[in-house]
C-alpha cells in the first residue's frame, strides 16, 4: 500500500502527502488540522441517499474528509498540469512516474478515500480496490469493479440490489464533485473525481460483458 506520494510541479513546487493504513487496508487519519470544519465536508452537505452515517455521530463525509487534507493544496491547479510523482509503498518499494496529469493524482487520492476509509458505500467494494497497485490503469480499475460483482452471478447479469449498489457509487462520485466544485479556482481536484465517476458509469454499462469475460477466463485458468 502507499506510504507517501510526493509530486513535483512544473513551477518547481513540491507537495508531499503521507498515508497510514491498518493491516486490513483501512486508511487512518489524524484529526483535521484546520480552524473550524469547512461547510463542503459536512455530512449533511450533499449527503448520498444510500449513506447510513448519522450527522450526530459522523459530522463529516468520510471521503470529503480525506480530500480536505489535499484539496487545499490543489484547489488552484489545472487538471492538465503534468507532474513527476514519487511513490513510496509500505513494503519499502519506491518508484517514480513521469509526465502524469495532475487529475490522475487526484483520482488516486479519491480512490483511497472512497474505498479505503469509512465511506459505507465505497467499503462495499473495498477488497478488490485495496488489492490494486498504486496509480492503477483504467483497465485495472474496471477489473476491480468486475471482481467485486462477479462472485454473485453465474451469467453476468446483475441483480437488482447490485445495480442499486452501482448507482449508489455514481451518487458518491457525483456528490463529491458538487462538494469540490465549491473550492478553488482550478479544476484538478474536481476532474480527478470525474475520472472515477466515468469509470463507474462505464462499468455499469459494460458489466454483463466484463463479468462473463472474467468468469470465462477464470474457468480456463482453472482447467
Amino acid at each position: 500500500m502507499i506510504e507517501s506520494i510526493r509530486i513535483h510541479l512544473a513551477d518547481g513546487d513540491t507537495m508531499r502527502w503521507d498515508f497510514s493504513f491498518s493491516e486490513q487496508g483501512t486508511m487512518r487519519l489524524s484529526n483535521l488540522h484546520m480552524h473550524g470544519v469547512p461547510e463542503w465536508i459536512r455530512l449533511e452537505n450533499f449527503q448520498c441517499p444510500a449513506c447510513t452515517l448519522k450527522p450526530e455521530e459522523s459530522p463529516t463525509c468520510p471521503v470529503a474528509e480525506v480530500m480536505a487534507k489535499y484539496a487545499a493544496d490543489l484547489a488552484d491547479h489545472k487538471s492538465f498540469e503534468k507532474v513527476e510523482v514519487e511513490i513510496r509503498k509500505t513494503d519499502g518499494e519506491s518508484f517514480t512516474l513521469h509526465d502524469i496529469p495532475l487529475q490522475r493524482v487526484v483520482g488516486e487520492l479519491v480512490r483511497l478515500g472512497a474505498f479505503q476509509y469509512e465511506c459505507p458505500i465505497g467499503r462495499k467494494v473495498k477488497q478488490p480496490m485495496t488489492e490494486l497497485p498504486p496509480f492503477p490503469t483504467n483497465e485495472e480499475v474496471l477489473d476491480a469493479f468486475t471482481r467485486a460483482f462477479a462472485g454473485h452471478t453465474s451469467n453476468g447479469e446483475l441483480e437488482a440490489h447490485e445495480i442499486e449498489m452501482i448507482e449508489d457509487l455514481h451518487d458518491l462520485f457525483g456528490n463529491l464533485s458538487i462538494r469540490l466544485d465549491q473550492i478553488g479556482r482550478g479544476d484538478a481536484h474536481l476532474n480527478g473525481v470525474v475520472l472515477l465517476h466515468s469509470l463507474s458509469v462505464l462499468f455499469s454499462l459494460s458489466a454483463p460483458d466484463l463479468i462473463r469475460k472474467f468468469t470465462d477466463k477464470n474457468k480456463k485458468d482453472s482447467n
